[in-house]
């Protein structure tokens, strides 16, 4: 195996040679760069194996030959769990006092290996990523007076399995969000005729961070740049740094290529993108890396913080009820009912379980009287959601049950016969929508019930049924 990786590793310094010398433009080394880190010689370049430290080799001997610095004192490579390694390299600013600052630019390198006898060449998923990263690093140090932070680039390894690789770059001492003003991940850059447009997500944890990253002159005119506020999940190298509260950027052209399946191929990727993408950034980057005043928006520090695994709330509900006749035509007028109560949430991913209890005070009009009773109600629902701005926002839709017990009521100042005429239980479906703005959720109730109001039918042979329709207010105070 030894030899073997030492026959692959020459053919790599062969490529990183010719890349240097004989190819000129940006196009043709990053499409060097891509056919060699998803070549098949590479094996799918899973985390933890030969194939994998070799594509390690290769990045860390494209940064040394462009004249990027290692950032750790043992070198570009940080070794971690004793198989895995980063690599991570320093491009110092200019400035006395902000090139003590970072920006992280990162891009992982491993991807999936060989499988059921297939290799995964992870062209899109992530060596794009990776070759706008070692060319990206090329252009800024062609004039590196123009950056004043300071540049960490680091390929991160075993993101596959766990974003591993930046968790342990994030965990360093240094990498804190006092000294890290901002982290951008690159990741899927090689589909952007495909796509149409290049996004970077997360734009809204930086103060003005719409109109920086959208600015005209950074943007090569055939190049499409769309801004989104929030990255949504956890899904690229710039989480384990959102969550120690730095503001993050994740650079994609979207998953439109044939992702995490063997066809993801070097011959299938947009070179010409990839290399306005890198001009893009690279504009960027500069433009950044010279504002004194980047700063956090503070909004992310909520918005991304994972929900808690269950949560509690005041809730309040307003609205109408009326007896719906289960036969004929006509059906009791509305009347205004309330109630409050407790809500509470068991949390998953994008699902919750809602346990509630209500008091209810319904009334409705009924031929003999309006009657009103007081109730102790008991929601239970499953919760789907829809999550915008982060975690901070999400419209909600759910269904579920109820049960419902009439403790007391009266119709005309008289106590309500619940052993003869009207039934104490009630049982039913529940079921609404709502827009959660942290800490308020706003929405609607729906309750139909199942069982019967009274205990025998009218003269048209027709039951009562409650319905009852809730504009919902809940505060939720985690």
């Amino acid at each position: 195996m030894r030899k073997f990786r030492k026959t692959v590793l020459f053919l790599l310094v062969i490529s990183i040679f010719l890349s240097a010398n004989s190819q000129s433009t940006i196009k043709e080394r990053l499409e060097q760069h891509v056919y060699t880190l998803a070549s098949d010689s590479l094996k799918g370049r899973k985390a933890g194996t030969d194939h994998g430290r070799m594509a390690a080799d290769y990045i860390a001997a494209q940064f040394e030959e462009i004249g990027v610095k290692p950032f750790l004192a043992s070198g570009f490579l940080q070794i971690f769990d004793w198989k895995f390694q980063n690599v991570v390299g320093i491009i110092h600013g200019n400035d006395s006092t902000l090139k003590h600052e970072y920006i992280i630019v990162g891009a992982h390198y491993d991807h999936l290996g060989v499988r059921n006898g297939e290799i995964y060449n992870g062209a899109d998923d992530n060596a794009s990523g990776v070759a706008v990263l070692i060319e990206l690093a090329r252009e800024l140090k062609r004039d590196p007076s123009n950056l004043k932070r300071s540049i960490i680039l680091v390929a991160f390894d075993a993101e596959e399995i766990g974003l591993l690789g930046s968790y342990n770059f994030s965990n360093l001492p240094n990498i804190t969000k006092e000294k890290v003003k901002l982290m951008i991940s690159i990741d899927m850059v090689g589909w952007y005729e495909k796509s149409g447009k290049l996004k970077y997500k997360g734009t809204g944890t930086i103060k003005t961070g719409k109109k920086l990253i959208l600015n005209d002159e950074y943007t090569p005119k055939e190049l499409n740049v769309v801004a989104k506020k929030f990255e949504v999940i956890p899904a690229t190298d710039s989480y384990p740094f959102r969550k120690k509260g730095i503001p993050t950027l994740w650079v994609t052209t979207g998953i439109v290529s044939p992702y995490h399946k063997p066809q993801d191929d070097a011959h299938l990727i947009d070179y010409n993108g990839m290399a306005l993408i890198t001009e893009n950034l690279k504009n960027v980057i500069e433009a950044l890396s010279q504002k004194s005043d980047l700063q956090s928006s503070n909004e992310f520090a909520n918005r991304f913080r994972p929900m808690p695994r269950f949560t509690f709330g005041i809730s309040a509900n307003i609205g109408t009820n009326f007896h719906h006749y289960t036969k004929g035509t006509v059906n009791g007028k509305t009347s205004a009912s309330f109630g409050v109560g407790l809500t509470s949430h068991i949390n998953f991913r994008s699902f919750a379980i809602r346990p509630e209890i209500y008091y209810d005070r319904i009334y409705a009009k009924h031929p003999d009287g309006t009657i009103a009773t007081h109730n102790l109600t008991v929601p239970l629902s499953v919760v789907g959601r829809w999550y915008f701005q982060g975690r901070a926002k999400f419209a909600d839709l759910f269904f579920g049950g109820y049960y419902a017990y009439r403790f007391w009521g009266k119709q005309n100042k008289e106590k309500i016969d619940f052993e003869n005429t009207f039934n104490r239980n009630e049982g039913g479906l529940t079921f609404g929508v709502g827009l959660y703005l942290r800490p308020i959720r706003i929405g609607y109730t729906n309750r139909i019930a199942l069982t019967n109001f009274t205990k025998t039918s009218n003269v048209d042979n027709a039951h009562i049924r409650n319905i009852t329709n809730y504009f919902t207010i809940t505060y939720m105070f985690r």
